[in-house]
């Protein structure tokens, strides 16, 4: 179930900033069918370079506000008033109504990207990590991150390793939450994920 508005609690977190060594891949190789081609100019970049230029944005959110109208400074005073950041806070326009959110605070970072879901102005936004060679685009989003809720869990099911494997079978979890809340059917934990929108959703397990 996607979480509605979720109590924050002491929790367990996984420190969801990103290292060095992510998301870097290796130095280019050419594409066979246009090494012989002199109309076509070929740029490779090196693995050394690639890690230089995405070092900066690594630890950078990707965040869109649906059916939004507010402008570029109107978003950032309400970002920050709604995240109460403690650093700063970048924010670039990509095109699209996407944005990319970049964090001087580690703590903001993982606060916004772990305790969603966020509304600004009873708009819903996304939000997701940074991915490389971000393209963005009017098409339908394929990639979501969001809270799954599990209600009814035994004790012992209250297992970090067991929770994550549980999220695994649904996304790529960012974050275990441990720590229960009241529902109007009992107690719950929480998995944050993201999840994969091109597949069908799961309807139960």
């Amino acid at each position: 179930m996607l979480s509605g508005k979720i109590p924050v609690g002491t929790s367990s977190t996984q420190d969801t900033y990103m290292t060095d060594e992510e998301d870097v891949s290796d130095d280019d190789m050419a594409p066979e069918d246009l090494m012989e081609d002199e109309r076509c100019l070929v740029i490779l970049l090196s693995k050394e370079e690639k890690r230089r230029m995405r070092k900066p944005w690594r630890n950078s959110l990707i965040i869109k506000m649906f059916d939004g109208k507010v402008g570029y400074m109107g978003l950032m005073r309400k970002l920050k008033r709604k995240w109460s950041i403690k650093g700063e806070l970048a924010l670039t326009d990509i095109g699209c109504r996407y944005y990319i959110a970049r964090f001087t605070n580690k703590e903001d970072y993982n606060f916004v990207l772990s305790q969603g879901p966020w509304m600004i102005d009873d708009c819903y936004l996304t939000i997701r990590k940074w991915v490389t060679n971000f393209i963005p685009d009017d098409s339908p989003l394929k990639v979501l991150t969001a809270w799954l809720r599990i209600l009814n869990l035994s004790a012992e099911y209250f297992d970090t390793q067991f929770l994550h494997k549980v999220g695994a079978k649904i996304g790529k979890v960012l974050r275990v939450d441990r720590t229960t809340a009241q529902a109007d059917r009992g107690q719950f934990t929480r998995i944050s994920v993201e999840i994969d929108l091109t597949k069908p959703l799961l309807s139960k397990f």
